[in-house]
């Protein structure tokens, strides 16, 4: 009898094979945690938020109210994250084969019972943040939580909010109002002129960079980017919308010292992406304006904290 050919497979390809046909592999949610929500991004985003809020509820910032609110906000932004990839798996076979869930790293089935596992765990941490700080910091957080649940699937008005980009993109960054609110609640803080302002500040953070943080024209329609779906200048209206919010409101909350700056520059870094002419030898154009919008991000969740230095 003829013997086969002898196949040679490299290692990053053994690796591959193995890594896929495994189920419930903490490898393999390791590969994801690390592709899809690296653990210091996180942890950057809720310590700032954190960090922010109290500094500006309470004057100082008190560990335990630290850790508490750290605590809640890093498995919530993971939450997120894991109701993205689900939400976006048909699409992502199609646009973004390499990740997690389409090359089948990680079956679907197993991400939508983590998720339904955190939400429960979420659940009973806001009891227990009732029990621990009153029954208003324990309904604050379990109203964003609820809220992320909605978010997961799209108000029940999903096809309907497809067709509409902007208001998509409010509805799911309102969020962002509910956990400035539990950060104040923790502080003793009650719904005030202050903490709505300071939710935009956060608000005008996460929005412009969930605009800009996409520019390359050439991206695929079936991306669903703003500058893709909505035409350049529809997207630099919507972008100078979102900075006069962080505009306004960091004036009102004493920021705009430290945040106007970074405003400016970013807008008019978009409106010369935009004027300047690019052509093919310029195709990277656009990522020091996406570079700038995470500058951008960051700096507006931890301007409230880095104000107590100056």
């Amino acid at each position: 009898m003829e013997r086969a050919p002898k196949v040679n497979v490299s290692h990053d390809e053994k690796q591959r094979r193995t890594t896929v046909a495994a189920k419930w592999s903490i490898k393999n949610w390791l590969i994801l945690i690390n592709e899809r929500a690296p653990p210091i991004v996180y942890l950057l985003l809720a310590a700032g938020a954190c960090l922010s809020g109290l500094q500006l509820f309470q004057d100082r910032v008190a560990p335990w109210e630290l850790s508490w609110g750290i605590v809640g906000q890093l498995p919530l932004l993971f939450l997120i994250r894991l109701m993205d990839e689900v939400k976006d798996f048909e699409k992502d076979k199609v646009v973004h084969p390499e990740r997690p869930l389409p090359r089948g790293l990680i079956e679907y089935s197993e991400v939508v019972s983590v998720i339904h596992a955190i939400s429960g765990a979420l659940v009973l941490y806001s009891l227990m943040l009732a029990a621990v700080f009153g029954p208003a910091v324990g309904v604050a957080y379990f109203l964003q939580v609820f809220y992320v649940l909605l978010m997961y699937v799209e108000f029940g008005i999903g096809e309907w909010l497809d067709q509409f980009p902007v208001l998509y993109g409010i509805t799911h960054q309102a969020v962002i109002y509910l956990g400035v609110s539990f950060v104040a609640a923790l502080c003793g803080v009650h719904w005030s002129l202050r903490v709505l302002m300071t939710g935009s500040v956060a608000f005008s953070g996460f929005f412009t960079y969930e605009v800009c943080r996409k520019l390359d024209p050439m991206l695929p329609k079936l991306k669903g980017t703003y500058l893709v779906v909505c035409g350049k200048w529809k997207t630099f209206a919507v972008t100078v919308v979102t900075v006069a919010v962080g505009a306004v409101s960091s004036y009102v909350t004493g920021l705009h010292w430290l945040l106007w700056p970074m405003e400016a520059i970013l807008l008019l870094s978009l409106l010369a992406l935009f004027l300047l002419p690019i052509d093919k030898t310029m195709k990277k154009a656009h990522k020091p304006v996406e570079l700038l919008s995470v500058l951008y991000l960051l700096l507006h969740l931890w301007a409230g904290y880095l104000s107590a230095f100056f």
